[in-house]
């Protein structure tokens, strides 16, 4: 809990210097810092909140059609593509597991002024959602902190953290 605690202050932080950066940007347009805008609720943020909400009905078909197909997951740096990424449902189905979304606060889209010279992209959700895992009569609650790329209407690489421990043991 508390690298999440860190973690959310480090990205408070630096989208304060952003904030700060952007406006310094304004004033000397010889400034390398790419500066863009945040949005609390945009179609990339609901399309995050559908993600989320078909891993809650354990909804593998729908879950795979927002992601482009050569998605890559980054799960505590662990990275998969999409069927694997999906199969982590099945796994949860014949464990027993279900998924049932306490909230998601705060979800927001920064959008670059510039698109990545790498990527093509520019849209970045960033969220931290909190899910309850429970088996049987064991019940886990996890915080996930999630960043999302977005390009045509897509999710097309996603980051996730959280802790897996508590994880671990239900799926036992």
């Amino acid at each position: 809990m508390k690298k999440l605690t860190w973690a959310f202050i480090l990205l408070t932080s630096l989208s304060t210097i952003q904030v700060s950066a952007q406006k310094s940007s304004e004033a000397s347009s010889s400034s390398n810092i790419p500066t863009g805008s945040n949005f609390e609720k945009t179609a990339n943020t609901e399309l995050v909140l559908k993600t989320i909400k078909a891993m809650e009905a354990m909804d593998a078909e729908t879950y795979k059609s927002y992601f482009a197909p050569n998605v890559v997951f980054h799960d505590n740096l662990d990275s998969m593509n999409l069927d694997q990424n999906v199969g982590l449902i099945s796994l949860f189905k014949s464990k027993g597991i279900t998924v049932k979304l306490e909230k998601v606060a705060p979800i927001w889209e920064y959008v670059y002024e510039k698109k990545s010279s790498k990527t093509g992209i520019s849209h970045f959700v960033l969220s931290y959602q909190y899910l309850n895992f429970t088996k049987g009569d064991k019940n886990v609650r996890v915080l996930i902190s999630g960043v999302d790329l977005v390009k045509d209407g897509k999710i097309s690489e996603e980051w996730l953290s959280y802790d897996t421990r508590s994880l671990y043991e239900l799926l036992k």
